[in-house]
């Protein structure tokens, strides 16, 4: 009696954590197998997207001699060119199962035997995953009457995925890099392509002193995380040559610098990728920054010796004052505990001088070093809501164009949507 209870509440906590945790993705596509000629018939897709999120397409081929008309879209933009339906989101419903649907309209009035197939194509883990969604046949009558027999298809993430014959893509990527400003860039990657379309992701890698923003996507979605720009399609542009663009900015490099790429595309059902040669460039700004700082130290470190080397008692007090006075006032702060968000003014390889730094930006903000993976890095502010970091950060952006927000759990740092996660709060552009 108590194995059999036992086993009952096994089963009951399984059943209930598949119904609220499962993560699988499937779609059921559900159309009559009959359309009358000039008739028309709704197809039905329903998605069920576990715990997806954000970007997303489901794209259909539909046969020659029929047209489609959207009925329930979802919040998805709906296109239908070239006999090819595509639905769009950028961002899923939050509903975990959720319908679309369409008509199809038969305009040939030719008899004859179709099918219906696609492709669900979602983001996960910021790569692509797409499912296929397997054939649903119907057929156009001669124009007797027949029963209409609902045909169901539905497809799942763990099914594999069927292969066609692709045409070879051909590419070519140049990248040109023009200066803007002492500091400031803008990047252009001009992509000439040929049997290219569908899924494609350029990832750039800058160097690590610099901060990247959007300029012309293209119709892609922009990221920039850890020294790297992305730029993700799930429809590329169809047209054969077209340019993208992005700004990068820096508030401490100097010298040669280079940016690399690799641009990911689909032939067929694999992945391929493209190499994108290296562009090197040359940063003139903060030379001054670092000269000085270098000149500052050693005219500190000779007073310092100097000041050693001198009898104690022969430095009167007004002596003493004034070398306290030049002595930076330094504050340990109190541990951090729980969430909170800081604005970042600068990262720099080399020493720098907080004072000649909030010189030349005209900061009258309090600078906190900060020495994270081999960076000394200028921090302003702390706070427990994101929403005043970023007030703080448009602030300062008057003055530091790359001024961004950081995160920290307990003085360590996280990513900006794992604190935003942990701590309940909605990002704000």
């Amino acid at each position: 009696m108590i194995k059999q209870f036992f086993l009952l509440i096994n089963i009951i906590s399984i059943f209930f954590y598949q119904l609220f945790f499962s993560s699988d993705v499937s779609v059921k596509q559900t159309l009559p197998s009959t359309i009358a000629p000039n008739g028309e018939v709704t197809v039905t897709f329903t998605i069920t997207k576990g715990d997806v999120a954000g970007f997303a397409m489901l794209k259909q081929t539909i046969p020659l001699g029929f047209v489609v008309e959207p009925i329930e879209n979802k919040g998805a933009t709906f296109s239908f060119k070239d006999q090819i339906v595509k639905y769009i989101w950028m961002s899923l419903p939050q509903d975990n199962e959720f319908t679309i649907s369409y008509k199809l309209k038969n305009v040939s009035q030719d008899a004859g035997n179709y099918s219906l197939d696609g492709k669900f194509s979602y983001l996960a883990d910021n790569e692509k995953s797409n499912i296929d969604i397997p054939s649903a046949n119907f057929s156009v009558s001669s124009g007797e009457e027949l029963p209409q027999i609902v045909n169901e298809t539905e497809t799942k993430t763990e099914e594999p995925t069927s292969t066609s014959k692709t045409e070879i893509a051909e590419l070519s990527i140049d990248r040109t890099i023009d200066k803007i400003s002492e500091n400031k860039f803008k990047v252009s990657i001009t992509i000439s392509k040929q049997n290219v379309d569908g899924f494609a992701k350029l990832i750039e890698t800058i160097p690590n002193e610099f901060s990247a923003s959007q300029d012309k996507s293209q119709g892609g979605i922009f990221s920039f995380e850890n020294g790297e720009v992305k730029l993700l399609w799930l429809a590329i542009p169809t047209q054969e040559n077209f340019t993208a663009s992005y700004f990068i900015e820096t508030t401490s490099a100097s010298g040669s610098k280079s940016i690399s790429g690799v641009f990911s595309y689909l032939e067929g059902e694999e992945t391929k990728k493209h190499s994108i040669n290296s562009s090197s460039f040359n940063v003139d700004f903060n030379n001054e920054i670092v000269e000085n700082t270098t000149a500052k130290e050693k005219q500190e470190t000779s007073l310092q010796e100097k000041v050693t080397n001198e009898n104690s008692k022969n430095i009167d007090n007004t002596s003493k004052k004034k070398e306290e006075d030049k002595k930076p006032i330094t504050t340990t702060p109190a541990p951090e505990t729980g969430i909170t968000y800081k604005v970042q003014v600068g990262a720099f390889r080399e020493n720098i001088v907080v004072d000649k730094f909030k010189k030349k930006f005209n900061l009258k903000e309090n600078i906190n070093l900060e020495n994270h993976e081999g960076w000394t890095k200028l921090t302003t502010g702390s706070f427990n809501e994101y929403k005043s970091a970023r007030d703080k950060r448009n602030m300062v952006r008057n003055n530091v164009k790359t001024a961004f927000v950081t995160a920290y759990n307990k003085g360590n740092r996280i990513t900006v949507q794992e604190a935003l996660m942990v701590s309940n709060q909605k990002w704000l552009k």
